[in-house]
C-alpha cells in the first residue's frame, strides 16, 4: 500500500509525457494551390544608379530550388555570367560591376519557378534597375488567345524590320497567365515586334514546323517615352506541313488503313492507289474516308493479298485542281494469320442522348470494328417506345452507319436500334457475337433556337462576326454588317457563345493567321470578354460593342 503514491505519480508523469508528445499539427485540409508572390526586392525595384552587386528577391513562401533552372532571364543580355543563388524563400542574383551606362536592366522570372509544393507563378515577374538617372517606363501588353499555354516574345528594332528577327532569341519574354494575358514593362522608346508562341518554347528561337506561333496585326509597334501600348492580340497556330503518307497498316488479308500527317478535307481525291503484294500481284483497293479520324482512309482489296511484304503506291492526291502530293510509296505487311474474330460494335459504347434539331437530327454514328461487305434484308429494326419499324440505314463507309429515324427524332422518346448479327457479313472473321446488338437512344426535349444582334462602330475595318459555341466540338456561325453597322444571327441553337470580330482584309470569310516568314500580318480581331447566352425563341440585342484598342 505504501507503494501506491509512487505508482500514481509515475502514471501521471507518463501520461503527461505522452500527451506532450502527441501534440502535432492537424493533418489533411485543402491542398495549397496559392502561387508564390514576390513581396520585396533589394535594392528596391526601379532603383536608379544601379552599380551591380547582389539583388535579393524575396517571395511569400519557400521556393523549389530545382525550379530555378531556366527560370531567370536578364535583358539586355550580359556578357559576364550572373550567378544565381538559392536561399529558401529568396533568390540572389550577383550582377557584375561592369554594366552599360544609362541602361535599364530587366530581370524576368518565368512561370517555371515554383514553390516547394510545386505551385507555379500565376504570371511571369519583371524587376528593373537603371544604371543612369532615369528608368524606362514604357509598357506593352495584350492577350494571346487559344486553348494552350503561351508566352510572348519581344524584340527592339535597331536597324529596321527584317522578318528573320523572329528566328533569333528574343530580347524580352513574358509568359502569359492562364487567361493568355502578357505584359512587358520598363521598355525604352523605339520600334518593337512581337510574336506569340507556345509556352514550352518560351525564350527559344522560332522553328515554325515544330512550334505553334502567332503574329500581330501590325508589322511593328512604335513606343514613345513612358508610353503604354495595350490590347495587342495574337492567335497562335501550327503551320500546316506538306502532306505526307505517314504509314499504312493491314489488319487483315483484305483490309487496312492508310494514314496521313494531317486531316483531309471532303474534296480530296486519291488517284492511282495500288497495293503490290509479295507475289508481285497488283491490287486496286476501294478507298473510303474515315469520318471518325480524318487523317486516315479505309482500304478494302477486292481479292485476298498474299502474306508477307507488300508495297502501296499512290500517284497523286488532289484537292479540287490543286496537287497536294505526288508519287508516294510506303511498305506494308500482310498478316499471315487468318482473322477469325467476331466483328464488334465499337461506337456508341453506352446510351446516347440526343435533342432534336430543326432538321430532325442529329445523326448518331454507329461504328463497327471491321468493314461490313454485305447486308441482308431486315438487318436493322427500330423500336420507338413500343412501335417496331424496319428501317433503311445510310452507310457512311463499310465500317460506319449514320442512324436517324424516319422523320427525325421525336421529343421525350426512347429508341432502340436493333442490329441482327446473322444479317451482316464482315470482310473477314465472324458476325457479331450476340445475335442481336441493341443501341439505346434517349431523345430529350427538342433544341430551341434564338437570335443575337448588335452594332459595331469601328472605322477602317471590314468586319466579319463569328459566333462560336462553347462545346467540345464547337459550332461556328458567321455574319457581316449591314449598311447601318448592324449584325444579326438568326436560328442559332440555344446555349452559351463567344463573339469574335474579325477585320476580314482578304474577304475570304474567315480569320487569317498570317505568317512569320515571309512575314504576313494577321488580321485584326477582337474577342468579346463576355459570354452571350442564346435563349430559345428570343432575339437578344446586345447593343453597341466597344472593341477596345488595337
Amino acid at each position: 500500500m505504501k507503494k501506491c503514491p509512487y505508482i500514481v505519480a509515475s502514471l501521471s508523469a507518463a501520461w503527461l509525457i505522452y500527451s506532450c508528445a502527441a501534440v502535432s499539427s492537424p493533418g489533411g485540409g485543402p491542398k495549397d494551390e496559392i502561387p508564390p508572390v514576390l513581396i520585396s526586392a533589394e535594392p528596391e525595384a526601379g532603383s536608379l544608379h544601379f552599380a551591380g552587386g547582389p539583388v535579393v528577391l524575396s517571395f511569400s513562401e519557400y521556393i523549389d530550388e530545382k525550379s530555378l533552372k531556366n527560370s531567370v532571364k536578364i535583358s539586355p543580355r550580359l556578357e559576364t555570367f550572373v550567378e544565381i543563388k538559392y536561399d529558401d524563400d529568396k533568390i540572389i542574383l550577383d550582377f557584375p560591376k561592369e554594366l552599360l551606362s544609362n541602361q535599364t536592366y530587366v530581370i524576368t522570372i518565368s512561370r517555371n519557378l515554383k514553390d516547394e509544393r510545386g505551385v507555379a507563378l500565376d504570371q511571369s515577374i519583371q524587376v528593373a534597375y537603371s544604371t543612369g538617372d532615369l528608368i524606362d517606363k514604357g509598357k506593352i501588353s495584350g492577350r494571346i488567345h487559344g486553348e494552350d499555354s503561351y508566352a510572348a516574345h519581344l524584340w527592339k528594332l535597331e536597324k529596321g524590320f527584317m522578318d528573320s528577327i523572329f528566328f533569333t532569341e528574343p530580347l524580352y519574354v513574358s509568359e502569359a497567365d492562364d487567361n493568355g494575358n502578357f505584359n512587358f514593362k520598363y521598355l525604352a522608346p523605339g520600334d518593337y515586334v512581337l510574336l506569340g508562341i507556345e509556352r514550352s518554347a518560351a525564350g527559344a528561337s522560332l522553328v515554325p514546323q515544330r512550334m505553334a506561333y502567332g503574329v500581330c496585326p501590325k508589322k511593328m509597334y512604335s513606343l514613345g517615352k513612358d508610353n503604354e501600348l495595350k490590347g495587342i492580340t495574337m492567335r497562335p497556330k501550327r503551320e500546316i506541313p506538306p502532306l505526307k503518307m505517314t504509314h499504312g497498316e493491314l489488319l487483315g488479308q483484305r483490309w487496312g488503313w492508310l494514314h496521313f500527317n494531317q486531316p483531309l478535307e471532303d474534296n480530296i481525291t486519291l488517284d492511282g492507289l495500288t497495293i503490290i503484294d509479295s507475289e508481285q500481284t497488283e491490287h486496286g483497293p476501294e478507298i473510303f474516308k474515315d469520318e471518325q479520324n480524318q487523317e486516315r482512309f479505309l482500304l478494302i482489296s477486292p481479292d485476298t493479298l498474299s502474306t508477307g511484304k507488300a508495297e502501296l503506291t499512290l500517284n497523286t492526291v488532289f484537292s479540287g485542281e490543286k496537287t497536294l502530293l505526288d508519287d508516294a510509296k510506303i511498305n506494308l505487311r500482310v498478316p499471315s494469320k487468318v482473322d477469325t474474330s467476331h466483328i464488334k460494335r465499337i461506337k456508341p459504347e453506352g446510351i446516347v442522348t440526343v435533342r432534336r434539331q430543326k432538321d430532325g437530327g442529329p445523326v448518331v454514328p454507329i461504328v463497327f470494328s471491321k468493314p461490313v461487305i454485305s447486308i441482308s434484308d431486315s438487318a436493322f429494326f427500330m423500336v420507338a417506345d413500343t412501335d417496331t419499324v424496319v428501317i433503311n440505314i445510310q452507310w457512311v463507309n463499310p465500317m460506319e452507319i449514320a442512324f436517324l429515324p424516319p422523320g427525325g427524332w421525336q421529343e421525350k422518346t426512347q429508341y432502340k436500334l436493333m442490329i441482327f448479327s446473322n444479317k451482316l457479313s464482315p470482310v473477314e472473321g465472324k458476325m457479331l457475337k450476340d445475335s442481336i446488338s441493341v443501341v439505346r437512344i434517349n431523345s430529350e426535349k427538342k433544341l430551341g433556337y434564338g437570335g443575337l444582334s448588335g452594332t459595331i462602330k469601328k472605322d477602317g475595318i471590314n468586319p466579319l462576326l463569328e459566333l462560336r459555341s462553347l462545346k467540345k466540338e464547337p459550332e461556328i456561325f458567321r455574319s457581316s454588317l449591314n449598311s447601318n453597322l448592324q449584325f444579326e444571327f438568326k436560328n442559332i441553337p440555344e446555349g452559351p457563345y463567344h463573339l469574335m470580330i474579325i477585320d476580314d482584309l482578304d474577304r475570304n470569310g474567315d480569320y487569317s493567321y498570317g505568317a512569320a516568314y515571309p512575314f504576313r500580318p494577321s488580321e485584326w480581331f477582337y474577342i468579346h470578354p463576355d459570354t452571350f447566352d442564346v435563349r430559345a425563341n428570343w432575339d437578344i440585342d446586345v447593343g453597341p460593342i466597344k472593341t477596345g484598342e488595337q
